[in-house]
């Protein structure tokens, strides 16, 4: 017997019990695709992307290459990933994760292929167009979207377990690279790593990820434009969402590529600053597991405001890291911040949007972030080459940092209310 107003309840041996679909919405019943977005964060995110700096540093020993030029393709892919962002957001939104995936498993194939054989820095510059497309497709948005839209009762937390993989993939990953690179050359540590990145995603693919489109998104509903009207993108706190993916990633994308060559100029060993490239971004882990778990708790934008702090004030360590305990320091602050942030930001941007068209709206404003981010890698380059040291550059991911934290002082969370009115 039905009551209004209360779930269903189905009796099983004696006992009440809550029918399959009561699950639907929960981490429990997400945990594949959870454990999916663990496993390829790990091998695209931590092995993939967050080596690049320990790749830059071994090619410019090796061939003589100015960073300029490296730091030139990097930022290329990332703004060739952004550029691709919205068509992966609106195709996650028509026919779910797969159909963007498979193509990114094709596209980073062929990136790597020019990688093994290149042989003058334009080519990484034309490597990077298919990487960054590859990348985009593969890692970068669609496991984003389909963990927010899927998971209701515990976002963050979700998006925190999913990133952790990036973390771990640092962590255990960034010293490897340097060893193979050691052992086999830069050439043979691409190819084998190129391999790998390849092959994870496929059998998530087959097994774990979900076939169709998303939940939120049925057939009755209305055909929609692929692009949002004004009236969507009008929406209250998109002005301070986009200012909180745009500063951010001005200053963490540039570290992330230029920590390597820093720490060497500052008079680490190669090995060194490979660990600490790796402890940084591996110390995320505790970021986005335990902001992650916190943002459920007591809301996203206090969370934010309190990882923006720990980042900028790690930031002032760095110029002092000739010494371990500064170096260790930075690690710690840097990693718990950078870490929460990656966990907070998409339930964040969930809040504001709501979830009708999520992958669309969220694409586009990653877009935009990610074109400003993809200015940080060059920037720095182009400082270095200039002036022979990061003092300037550090300068601009210190303001960077700071001036996200003064957007998200002024901003208020949005109520439960207004997010049901913006998805109507």
């Amino acid at each position: 017997m039905r009551h209004r107003g209360l779930p269903d309840l189905a009796l099983s041996g004696g006992h009440v019990t809550s029918p399959p679909e009561a699950d639907a919405g929960t981490l429990r019943a997400s945990l594949p695709l959870v454990a999916a977005g663990f496993v390829i964060s790990f091998m695209l995110i931590g092995g993939g992307i967050d080596t690049v700096g320990v790749f830059i540093n071994a090619i410019t020993e090796a061939n003589g290459w100015p960073r300029t030029g490296l730091s030139l393709g990097v930022a290329v892919g990332a703004a060739v990933a952004a550029l691709s962002t919205p068509g992966v957001g609106i195709a996650v939104d028509r026919y779910g994760v797969r159909v963007p995936m498979l193509w990114g498993v094709g596209l980073l194939a062929t990136g790597f292929a020019i990688v093994v054989v290149m042989q003058a820095p334009w080519h990484f510059v034309v490597a990077n167009v298919f990487l960054g497309m590859g990348f985009a497709g593969c890692a970068l948005l669609p496991l984003t979207i389909a963990i927010t839209l899927r998971v209701r009762d515990r976002t963050a937390l979700a998006l925190g377990i999913a990133g952790t993989g990036a973390s771990a993939g640092a962590l255990a990953l960034a010293p490897a690279t340097h060893a193979a690179i050691e052992a086999l050359g830069w050439r043979g540590t691409y190819m084998v790593m190129g391999t790998l990145l390849v092959l994870t995603p496929l059998p998530c693919l087959a097994f774990a990820l979900p076939r169709g489109r998303l939940e939120r998104h049925t057939e009755a509903e209305p055909p929609k434009p692929a692009l949002p009207s004004l009236r969507e993108l009008g929406r209250p706190g998109l002005r301070g969402l986009i200012a909180l993916m745009v500063l951010p990633g001005l200053a963490t994308f540039a570290i992330a590529v230029h920590l390597v060559p820093y720490l060497t100029d500052s008079g680490f060993s190669g090995a060194t600053a490979a660990f600490a490239l790796g402890a940084t971004i591996g110390v995320s882990a505790v970021g986005k597991i335990g902001g992650g778990w916190l943002a459920d708790r007591f809301g996203t934008l206090p969370i934010m405001r309190a990882a923006l702090f720990l980042g900028a004030l790690s930031l002032t360590l760095l110029p002092a890291a000739a010494t371990s305990a500064y170096l260790a320091g930075f690690v710690a602050l840097y990693g718990i911040a950078v870490g929460t942030y990656a966990a907070v930001i998409p339930a964040l941007a969930m809040e504001t949007l709501g979830g009708d068209r999520f992958g669309t709206l969220f694409g586009l404003l990653q877009l935009v972030a990610m074109l400003a981010a993809a200015a940080g890698p060059v920037t720095a380059g182009v400082l270095f080459d200039a002036t022979g040291h990061y003092d300037e550059a550090m300068g601009i991911w210190i303001a960077a940092l700071s001036a996200a934290l003064l957007v998200a002082l002024v901003m208020r969370p949005r109520s439960s209310t207004a997010r049901l009115g913006a998805e109507a």
